[in-house]
Protein backbone atom coordinates (compact mmCIF):
# COMPACT_ATOMS: atom_id res chain seq x y z
CA UNK A 1 0.00 0.00 0.00
CA UNK A 2 1.46 3.67 -0.91
CA UNK A 3 0.64 6.60 1.48
CA UNK A 4 0.65 10.09 0.20
CA UNK A 5 3.92 11.39 -0.10
CA UNK A 6 3.04 14.95 0.71
CA UNK A 7 -0.67 15.87 2.18
CA UNK A 8 -0.41 19.33 4.26
CA UNK A 9 -2.20 22.40 5.49
CA UNK A 10 -1.70 25.06 3.79
CA UNK A 11 -2.30 29.30 4.59
CA UNK A 12 -3.03 32.12 2.04
CA UNK A 13 -0.22 34.83 2.73
CA UNK A 14 -1.08 36.91 -0.12
CA UNK A 15 -4.61 38.08 -0.62
CA UNK A 16 -7.95 36.86 -1.65
CA UNK A 17 -7.86 37.73 -5.05
CA UNK A 18 -4.42 36.30 -5.55
CA UNK A 19 -3.67 33.29 -3.44
CA UNK A 20 0.11 32.31 -2.53
CA UNK A 21 -0.86 28.76 -0.74
CA UNK A 22 1.87 28.49 2.16
CA UNK A 23 2.64 25.10 3.79
CA UNK A 24 2.37 24.95 7.54
CA UNK A 25 2.41 21.27 8.35
CA UNK A 26 5.83 19.97 8.71
CA UNK A 27 8.99 21.07 11.18
CA UNK A 28 8.90 24.21 12.46
CA UNK A 29 6.04 24.91 10.07
CA UNK A 30 2.98 26.43 13.07
CA UNK A 31 0.39 28.33 13.04
CA UNK A 32 -0.62 31.11 15.38
CA UNK A 33 -3.16 33.18 16.35
CA UNK A 34 -3.28 36.60 18.03
CA UNK A 35 -5.33 39.25 19.08
CA UNK A 36 -3.50 42.13 17.23
CA UNK A 37 -1.17 42.09 14.27
CA UNK A 38 1.93 44.16 15.55
CA UNK A 39 3.68 41.09 16.79
CA UNK A 40 6.21 41.20 13.83
CA UNK A 41 6.63 38.18 11.19
CA UNK A 42 10.20 36.69 13.43
CA UNK A 43 8.81 35.80 16.55
CA UNK A 44 10.52 32.41 17.95
CA UNK A 45 7.96 30.37 19.14
CA UNK A 46 9.50 30.73 22.41
CA UNK A 47 8.85 34.60 22.87
CA UNK A 48 5.15 34.38 21.19
CA UNK A 49 3.48 37.08 22.84
CA UNK A 50 0.56 36.30 25.47
CA UNK A 51 -2.86 37.32 24.38
CA UNK A 52 -5.12 39.02 27.87
CA UNK A 53 -7.90 36.28 28.77
CA UNK A 54 -11.12 38.71 27.65
CA UNK A 55 -13.94 39.60 30.16
CA UNK A 56 -16.20 38.69 27.13
CA UNK A 57 -15.97 35.99 24.39
CA UNK A 58 -15.02 37.00 21.19
CA UNK A 59 -13.18 36.40 18.08
CA UNK A 60 -8.94 35.74 17.88
CA UNK A 61 -8.74 38.13 14.83
CA UNK A 62 -5.59 37.72 13.10
CA UNK A 63 -3.44 34.41 11.97
CA UNK A 64 -0.01 33.89 11.30
CA UNK A 65 1.66 31.29 8.72
CA UNK A 66 5.31 30.16 10.28
CA UNK A 67 7.07 28.37 8.04
CA UNK A 68 10.45 28.13 10.21
CA UNK A 69 10.48 29.11 14.11
CA UNK A 70 11.23 32.38 13.85
CA UNK A 71 9.94 33.28 9.87
CA UNK A 72 6.24 34.39 9.57
CA UNK A 73 4.01 35.53 7.28
CA UNK A 74 0.60 37.56 7.80
CA UNK A 75 -2.62 34.90 7.01
CA UNK A 76 -4.27 37.07 4.08
CA UNK A 77 -1.86 39.90 4.65
CA UNK A 78 0.00 40.36 1.06
CA UNK A 79 3.23 39.50 2.14
CA UNK A 80 3.08 41.59 5.67
CA UNK A 81 1.12 41.18 8.73
CA UNK A 82 -2.18 39.55 8.85
CA UNK A 83 -5.56 41.58 7.93
CA UNK A 84 -8.35 40.96 10.13
CA UNK A 85 -11.23 37.76 10.45
CA UNK A 86 -13.39 38.47 7.50
CA UNK A 87 -15.73 35.48 6.61
CA UNK A 88 -16.25 37.38 3.02
CA UNK A 89 -12.36 36.23 2.26
CA UNK A 90 -12.84 32.89 1.77
CA UNK A 91 -9.36 31.78 -0.02
CA UNK A 92 -7.83 31.87 3.52
CA UNK A 93 -6.42 27.78 3.76
CA UNK A 94 -7.01 24.59 2.19
CA UNK A 95 -5.73 20.59 2.90
CA UNK A 96 -3.53 19.77 -0.44
CA UNK A 97 -2.07 16.42 -1.28
CA UNK A 98 -0.16 15.11 -4.35
CA UNK A 99 -0.62 12.22 -6.56
CA UNK A 100 1.05 9.19 -4.86
CA UNK A 101 -2.17 8.02 -2.67
CA UNK A 102 -5.54 6.61 -3.17
CA UNK A 103 -8.03 7.48 -0.64
CA UNK A 104 -9.43 4.85 0.44
CA UNK A 105 -12.55 7.06 2.09
CA UNK A 106 -14.13 10.00 2.59
CA UNK A 107 -11.27 12.31 4.67
CA UNK A 108 -12.28 14.13 7.78
CA UNK A 109 -11.61 17.45 9.11
CA UNK A 110 -10.73 18.02 12.72
CA UNK A 111 -8.34 19.51 15.89
CA UNK A 112 -6.93 17.49 18.49
CA UNK A 113 -5.33 19.10 21.73
CA UNK A 114 -2.30 17.54 21.04
CA UNK A 115 -0.58 15.51 18.24
CA UNK A 116 -1.12 12.78 20.89
CA UNK A 117 -4.83 12.25 19.32
CA UNK A 118 -5.98 11.44 22.35
CA UNK A 119 -9.86 11.48 23.74
CA UNK A 120 -11.29 14.99 24.37
CA UNK A 121 -13.56 15.69 27.87
CA UNK A 122 -15.70 18.29 26.53
CA UNK A 123 -16.26 21.67 28.79
CA UNK A 124 -12.66 21.46 30.91
CA UNK A 125 -11.48 24.90 29.48
CA UNK A 126 -9.11 24.01 27.70
CA UNK A 127 -9.21 25.51 23.57
CA UNK A 128 -10.20 22.35 22.01
CA UNK A 129 -12.48 21.20 25.14
CA UNK A 130 -14.54 24.25 25.34
CA UNK A 131 -16.19 25.52 28.41
CA UNK A 132 -20.14 25.85 28.20
CA UNK A 133 -20.11 29.37 29.84
CA UNK A 134 -18.34 30.52 26.89
CA UNK A 135 -19.31 27.93 24.44
CA UNK A 136 -23.31 26.41 25.09
CA UNK A 137 -23.86 23.32 26.09
CA UNK A 138 -22.40 20.70 25.82
CA UNK A 139 -19.08 22.42 25.30
CA UNK A 140 -18.44 22.89 21.33
CA UNK A 141 -14.27 23.99 20.81
CA UNK A 142 -13.26 27.23 20.80
CA UNK A 143 -11.92 26.27 17.06
CA UNK A 144 -14.76 26.38 14.13
CA UNK A 145 -13.96 24.95 11.11
CA UNK A 146 -15.94 25.44 7.55
CA UNK A 147 -15.14 23.29 4.43
CA UNK A 148 -16.52 23.14 0.78
CA UNK A 149 -18.16 20.32 -0.61
CA UNK A 150 -15.58 19.56 -3.49
CA UNK A 151 -11.87 19.38 -4.67
CA UNK A 152 -10.69 22.62 -5.89
CA UNK A 153 -10.39 21.09 -9.24
CA UNK A 154 -13.77 20.52 -8.89
CA UNK A 155 -14.61 24.75 -8.43
CA UNK A 156 -12.77 26.08 -6.44
CA UNK A 157 -14.82 28.61 -4.29
CA UNK A 158 -16.44 31.97 -5.78
CA UNK A 159 -18.00 32.92 -2.77
CA UNK A 160 -18.12 32.85 1.16
CA UNK A 161 -20.10 30.77 3.76
CA UNK A 162 -23.48 32.35 4.17
CA UNK A 163 -22.87 32.84 8.04
CA UNK A 164 -19.90 33.88 9.79
CA UNK A 165 -18.82 31.81 12.20
CA UNK A 166 -20.26 31.83 16.42
CA UNK A 167 -18.47 30.97 19.54
CA UNK A 168 -21.35 28.47 20.15
CA UNK A 169 -21.67 26.80 16.78
CA UNK A 170 -21.43 23.32 17.05
CA UNK A 171 -22.99 19.61 16.11
CA UNK A 172 -22.12 16.44 18.10
CA UNK A 173 -20.89 13.91 15.56
CA UNK A 174 -19.76 14.57 12.10
CA UNK A 175 -20.87 17.43 9.64
CA UNK A 176 -20.66 17.43 5.64
CA UNK A 177 -21.31 20.49 3.33
CA UNK A 178 -23.39 19.60 0.55
CA UNK A 179 -21.58 18.34 -2.01
CA UNK A 180 -20.72 20.43 -4.95
CA UNK A 181 -20.19 24.69 -4.74
CA UNK A 182 -21.12 24.99 -0.95
CA UNK A 183 -19.73 25.86 2.53
CA UNK A 184 -21.48 24.36 5.36
CA UNK A 185 -24.56 26.49 6.29
CA UNK A 186 -22.57 26.94 9.86
CA UNK A 187 -19.33 26.66 11.07
CA UNK A 188 -18.71 23.51 13.01
CA UNK A 189 -16.72 23.08 16.27
CA UNK A 190 -13.70 20.89 15.91
CA UNK A 191 -12.99 18.99 18.74
CA UNK A 192 -11.89 15.67 18.02
CA UNK A 193 -13.72 12.85 17.50
CA UNK A 194 -16.65 14.50 19.15
CA UNK A 195 -17.29 16.96 16.50
CA UNK A 196 -15.65 17.15 12.98
CA UNK A 197 -16.48 17.67 9.38
CA UNK A 198 -16.59 14.92 6.82
CA UNK A 199 -15.81 15.46 3.07
CA UNK A 200 -19.15 14.58 0.70
CA UNK A 201 -16.87 13.17 -1.80
CA UNK A 202 -13.93 10.73 -2.45
CA UNK A 203 -11.06 12.66 -4.32
CA UNK A 204 -10.18 10.67 -7.14
CA UNK A 205 -6.87 8.07 -6.83
CA UNK A 206 -3.27 9.01 -7.45
CA UNK A 207 -4.94 12.70 -8.37
CA UNK A 208 -2.57 16.04 -6.95
CA UNK A 209 -5.44 18.36 -5.11
CA UNK A 210 -6.69 20.35 -2.91
CA UNK A 211 -10.29 20.77 -0.01
CA UNK A 212 -10.67 24.70 0.55
CA UNK A 213 -11.30 24.87 4.07
CA UNK A 214 -11.85 27.84 6.45
CA UNK A 215 -10.95 28.18 10.33
CA UNK A 216 -12.12 30.63 13.28
CA UNK A 217 -10.90 30.52 16.30
CA UNK A 218 -12.80 32.31 19.45
CA UNK A 219 -11.83 33.01 22.85
CA UNK A 220 -13.58 33.90 25.94
CA UNK A 221 -13.36 34.73 30.44
CA UNK A 222 -13.46 30.93 30.93
CA UNK A 223 -10.81 29.55 28.45
CA UNK A 224 -8.32 28.36 30.78
CA UNK A 225 -4.88 30.58 31.01
CA UNK A 226 -1.38 29.09 29.66
CA UNK A 227 -0.05 27.80 26.44
CA UNK A 228 -2.36 26.51 23.62
CA UNK A 229 -0.91 24.03 21.34
CA UNK A 230 -3.85 22.47 19.55
CA UNK A 231 -2.83 20.40 16.09
CA UNK A 232 -5.29 20.40 12.81
CA UNK A 233 -5.78 17.12 11.38
CA UNK A 234 -6.44 15.78 8.16
CA UNK A 235 -7.81 12.09 8.77
CA UNK A 236 -7.98 9.67 5.29
CA UNK A 237 -7.55 5.54 5.15
CA UNK A 238 -5.62 4.56 2.04
CA UNK A 239 -5.49 2.36 -0.38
Amino acid sequence: MADFTDLHLEFNTNSQASPTWTPVTGAGKTTRFLDRSDAGLAVASADWPRMTRPNSVGGVDYIYAYTADAVGLGVLGSGGDPTSWDNAKYNQARWKWDNTGTFASTPVFTAYVSSAHAAISRGTGGLINGHTTDTGSPARSYLKGNAWGRVTSAGAPAAAPGADSGIANGISGSVSPSAGANWLAAYQSLQGDNDYITAPFTPAATTADSWPIMVRLHTGPNMNSGDHTPVFTFKYTFA
